[in-house]
């Protein structure tokens, strides 16, 4: 999880590690039904802590075939207050604090969000500057690149108070340093993974009506479960049981 301390910032408090161990973690469920007919089930659950999922089930109402499949998803956990903003200047503006919405993203989500979040602020969109951000996963690298004029990334913006002078969603980019004003900037740091997933159900053309899966699964908050389930004269509903791994 990319939150750096930063002593002037309030942090969250952490559980000693034996009290975690031995407190009640209740059970919490994500449910969802949906006809598929026509719309396929693309669903994405995350959580704003590291989590437990202990269980998955799937209901269809009819032996009709169609595939469907459980994935865990690499990404980043953006929490808001802690890790969701960073300074960026471009040529003939005042640099500007770009803020992030809290919420999980693969690596290709968080670059699509910071480009949304650049290409909505009224002092850049008074110069005509719009903004492109991609992330390339096999170097781990972000890339931002104005639509003209230059652009820098600022890690440490010492003319604002202490409480907003840091980037504290720098390091979710692999911005650690200051840079230079250029045509783009892309991280000093790779972070690599972002769009990875691994599957843990993956079934095609199959007929059953009931899918009960119980083998445990520990994730972080930045892992997040994906659930899909191709077209088909169906109606579906899903259950996934899960606890915060520490309250």
């Amino acid at each position: 999880m990319p939150i750096t301390y930063y002593p002037n910032r309030i942090q969250k408090k952490m559980t000693p590690a034996i009290d975690a161990s031995i407190t009640h973690r209740p059970e919490q469920s994500f449910r969802y039904a949906q006809d598929t007919s026509i719309t396929p089930i693309i669903q994405t659950i995350s959580n704003s802590t590291d989590w437990v999922v202990n269980s998955i089930a799937f209901h269809f109402n009819g032996v009709i075939a169609r595939n469907y499949s459980v994935r865990i998803l690499r990404g980043i956990y953006v929490v808001a207050n802690y890790n969701d903003y960073l300074w960026i200047q471009a040529t003939n503006s005042l640099w500007q604090r770009i803020s992030l919405t809290d919420g999980f993203y693969t690596g290709n989500q968080l670059a699509t969000h910071l480009q949304t979040q650049l290409n909505a602020n009224t002092a850049f969109a008074a110069l005509g500057v719009t903004f492109i951000v991609t992330y390339n996963a096999l170097t781990g690298l972000f890339t931002i690149t104005p639509s003209k004029n230059s652009v820098r990334y600022i890690d440490s913006n010492d003319t604002q108070s202490l409480r907003y002078r840091q980037s504290t969603a720098g390091q979710l980019f692999g911005f650690t340093t200051d840079t230079a004003f250029a045509a783009s900037i892309s991280s000093d740091t790779p972070i690599y993974g972002l769009n990875h997933q691994s599957a843990i159900i993956d079934e095609t053309a199959s007929t059953v009506t009931e899918h009960y899966h119980d083998d445990r699964h520990h994730l972080s908050l930045d892992q997040a479960i994906r659930i899909r389930s191709s077209v088909a004269a169906l109606e579906v509903s899903i259950e996934v049981v899960y606890q915060n791994e520490n309250e």
